[in-house]
């Protein structure tokens, strides 16, 4: 359905993985590449002491730059092709959510003739947060979970991703 709008890519042999640690705003972000493709992109709560804060391959690290200062993400970077067919579709409508919108689970599973509960397992199992904006998804109460958290660290982050993009994250 919507897989065309993401560069979904596959390895044609064995890459090794590359780590980096990158500050946000927001937080610590993990990026693994393995070649030139983002395997998981995943917020770091506790960075272990070794962690060495590197400087992301030059086009990604625009980017991802290019979000905080537009509230845009643009992904040119090949992204490792994973998950079900279900949750790439899933992904790639987060992705279509522009900054400043954010819709319930309930809204963007109607959309997709789901249900709630599917769509936010999706949502749970998303390689790449920020990459693809799962944050821009709330529950009809309030702000909902992110990577698999109900409370902490990761819902703050997620409230200051939503913060950064204008959302008034009190009128929901």
């Amino acid at each position: 359905m919507f897989d065309a709008q993401l560069n979904w890519q596959t390895l044609d042999k064995p890459q090794p993985q590359l780590s980096y640690y990158y500050q946000t705003p927001a937080g610590i972000l993990a990026i693994q590449l393995q070649g030139e493709l983002v395997s998981t992109v995943q917020w770091i709560i506790n960075p272990p002491l070794d962690a060495k804060y590197s400087g992301l391959p030059t086009a990604l690290e625009q980017q991802i730059n290019n979000y905080w200062l537009t509230g845009k993400m643009t992904i040119r970077t090949g992204l490792l092709k994973q998950g079900t067919e279900f949750q790439r579709n899933v992904w790639c409508a987060l992705y279509q959510i522009p900054p400043g919108i954010t819709k319930t689970y309930g809204e963007l599973a109607k959309e997709l003739n789901t249900g709630p509960r599917a769509l936010a397992n999706a949502c749970r199992k998303n390689p790449f947060p920020l990459l693809i904006p799962c944050h821009r998804i709330l529950a009809k109460t309030g702000l909902g979970g992110y990577a698999g958290a109900s409370s902490g660290k990761l819902i703050n982050i997620k409230a200051a991703l939503l913060k950064h993009e204008k959302i008034d994250t009190h009128a929901v």
